[in-house]
């Protein structure tokens, strides 16, 4: 399964270069999109996989979007579908691969903060199923993946999305990211730690953590922080932090209370939806839990819920070894997320010491304060909030129904005193939330038996080392399948999702045997109508230019505010090349070009040359981190080499590491640095500026010492 990634970038080159094969084996199907503008690949035969392909959003309309001839439009500015977008189908399939890959999710075992086992004893589900044509065209036409009804301690409904909609990446077996419903679950285990006596109650006050004692979390009652009414409106909100460029979730919460809530005080009690008080306590039930928390969480999950697989928080992405923090992003198969939901349900009508938390959570419940209703979507229907779940749906205000909400629409709705529960999962909100998830739960009978009923084997039905076999068999499917739609959208984007790790690669014989000189990629920037571009203008700040002699350039869009215009292109797996290129600034004012070269994502490092339009400036830097963290060093001094508004080839090198940049054959820049092996490559120009780039030409290089 792993490809020689030479390989993918040149058969990308060719006309052909999306039509890679299905998962199935099968060749996909060409296709027009249903608005004439480009081609369609689609897989299983699925003449419907456009019927949403109307590419019109607010989001998707904006400068910031992206849509490539492949018909994905992506959105630069969030790592998710904007919530008004509307995606087509091409677009939900590409993100559906980003929120099972790139976030993590399988494979990685360096993302998963603490990871609970499946039982040897895992719960199975007694089923009466019908058939609802409703919901079966929703799985064809909308965004929807899954849906499960459960109801007089059976499943009755259980639908998935069908293989020729996404079903060839979506499956039984694969762990979906929670999103915000993974607050409610963090809600579960706190209510558990108090059942386990770590927590005195809802009410305890968190006044013996050292972490927060300069914040407006100290000495605070549990349930403000679990009713997201702890005052934290001018620090956190549902946007993020108020005071730092920091993603809420990136950092660890010990570095945020160290750095943007430190000195912080209270403002006065509301209700202020943010991921902060969420993650604080988590963060809280580790401190007290200290040691057992990973046996808290196998009670909850393992023995409790009886979950079929693995399941696992996410850890903050920049969270240092040995700092406190938790995040409440968690991932499960969709038969998982049942189990757990309907372990609630049990606790509640089994009044257990946990189904008197969720009683009293939902007693402490506080009113919203949000003068939005609307029926028709998940989030604004409900106007209590209670202890990380949403309740007081409208036409059942006063019925205990509790809601899990995730982003994109996951979506868990129980129904305590009818027995009734609606779970879903899905890449974007499009789908009929009101009609699928809201009426059942509102229109259901009362169950006609108690849950307490339904009996379940107490003895083991796995063997133990039966379920190891199983387990390592569905890791080995999921990374296959992995592997497959990371080759499968690197051949359209130039690179896999961008936390994959090819081990092997340093290693790999095709690279090794591929010649000095080979051309990795070329882009004239003529005959685009007959072929694809081979650049990645993520905020739609470039254009293709043709002079009066009728030769095509690329240039930027005069970006007249501060930044820079920029665009991509290569692979991350790149290791020594050398990128030749024609640049001319069209304008007599001040700018620079930056060449990169090397580019590692999520800012882990790269070289750039620079060079100014006017005096001929150029130097080279070693650019690293974000924030306080950043490097931003100049690593070698160029000579002058004025180009002003004149064509100039210009070469850059990176060969071992031997860095060097010329200008009309000539070095003017040159330094040694082995910080950074591999990467990719980009440009981007200073505002107020234009520039023309012209005939890039990339080559493998073989590493030599100078």
């Amino acid at each position: 399964m792993k490809k020689l990634l030479l390989l993918l970038i040149l058969s990308f080159f060719s006309s052909q270069g999306l039509a890679a094969g299905c998962a199935d084996g099968s060749e996909p199907v060409k296709s027009v999109s249903a608005d004439g503008t480009y081609f369609v690949y689609n897989c299983g035969g699925s003449s419907n996989n456009t019927s949403n392909s109307t590419n019109s959003s607010s989001a998707a309309s904006t400068s910031s979007s992206n849509k490539r001839s492949t018909g994905i439009v992506t959105y630069p500015e969030t790592s998710e579908i904007p919530f008004d977008a509307n995606p087509n189908y091409e677009t939900l399939k590409y993100y559906l691969y980003m929120y099972l890959y790139q976030n993590g999710n399988m494979g990685r075992e360096g993302h998963r903060l603490w990871e609970v086992k499946a039982s040897n004893n895992p719960y199975n589900f007694h089923s009466n199923l019908r058939e609802d044509k409703y919901i079966k065209q929703q799985m064809q036409e909308t965004a929807l993946l899954s849906y499960q009804l459960y109801e007089d301690g059976k499943i009755v409904i259980d639908e998935i999305t069908p293989k020729d909609r996404f079903g060839d990446m979506f499956t039984g077996s694969s762990k979906y990211g929670s999103a915000s419903l993974g607050k409610s679950l963090v809600s579960y285990v706190t209510g558990h730690a108090i059942c386990a006596g770590y927590i005195d109650s809802v009410d305890s006050r968190l006044d013996d953590w050292p972490l927060i004692q300069n914040t407006l979390y100290h000495n605070q009652k549990l349930i403000n922080l679990l009713n997201m009414s702890a005052g934290d409106q001018a620090y956190a909100t549902i946007n993020g932090l108020t005071n730092s460029s920091r993603w809420i979730n990136s950092p660890s919460v010990q570095s945020i209370m160290e750095q943007e809530l430190n000195g912080s005080k209270k403002s006065y009690a509301q209700y202020n939806y943010n991921n902060l008080a969420t993650n604080t306590i988590g963060t809280y039930v580790v401190f007290k839990s200290g040691d057992s928390f990973q046996d808290l969480l196998d009670n909850v999950f393992k023995k409790k819920a009886r979950i079929k697989d693995d399941v696992f928080f996410m850890k903050n992405p920049d969270a240092k070894f040995g700092e406190e923090t938790f995040w409440y992003h968690f991932n499960a198969t969709r038969s998982d997320y049942l189990r757990i939901a309907k372990a609630m349900l049990d606790d509640w009508q089994n009044d257990t010491c946990e189904g008197q938390y969720l009683k009293t959570i939902y007693k402490k419940r506080i009113n919203r304060n949000e003068s939005l209703k609307d029926n028709t979507n998940s989030y604004f229907n409900p106007q209590n909030y209670g202890g990380q779940y949403h309740m007081g749906y409208q036409g059942m205000k006063n019925r205990p129904v509790m809601g899990m909400n995730g982003f994109g629409d996951q979506s868990i709705l129980i129904d305590f005193e009818r027995g009734r529960i609606v779970a879903t999962q899905a890449i974007h909100s499009n789908y009929n939330w009101s009609k699928l998830v809201h009426e059942p739960i509102r229109d259901g009978k009362p169950a006609s038996i108690s849950i307490t009923e339904v009996k379940q084997p107490t003895k083991p039905v796995i063997d133990s080392q039966q379920l190891i076999l199983n387990n390592k068999a569905l890791q080995e499917a999921e990374r296959k399948a992995r592997q497959y739609w990371d080759d499968y959208y690197v051949k359209i984007f130039g690179r896999a999702a961008e936390w994959v790790d090819y081990d092997d690669w340093e290693a790999s014989a095709d690279w090794e045997a591929s010649a000095d000189g080979s051309i990795l990629l070329s882009e004239d920037f003529e005959n685009l109508d007959q072929r694809d571009l081979l650049t990645d203008d993520r905020d739609d700040q470039w254009h293709v230019k043709q002079a009066s002699d009728g030769n095509s350039m690329y240039c930027n869009k005069k970006v007249t505010t501060n930044d820079y215009a920029a665009f991509n292109l290569g692979s991350e797996y790149w290791r020594d090349y050398s990128m030749s290129y024609r640049m001319k600034f069209t304008t007599d004012k001040g700018g620079e070009l930056e060449t990169h070269i090397r580019k590692n994502n999520n800012r882990q490092g790269e070289y750039r040359s620079v060079i100014n339009s006017v005096t001929g400036n150029n130097y080279l830097k070693y650019v690293k981190g974000k924030g306080a963290e950043r490097i931003n060093k100049k690593i070698a001094y160029g000579t002058r080499s004025a180009i002003r508004d004149k064509w100039a080839d210009i070469q850059f090198i990176a060969s071992g590491k031997n860095i060097k940049y010329l200008v009309n054959g000539k070095v003017v820049s040159y330094t040694e640095d082995d910080r950074l092996e591999k990467g990719a490559a980009m440009f981007a120009v200073t505002s107020h500026s234009e520039v023309c780039i012209d005939d890039i030409v990339i080559k493998k290089e073989i590493a030599k010492l100078e």
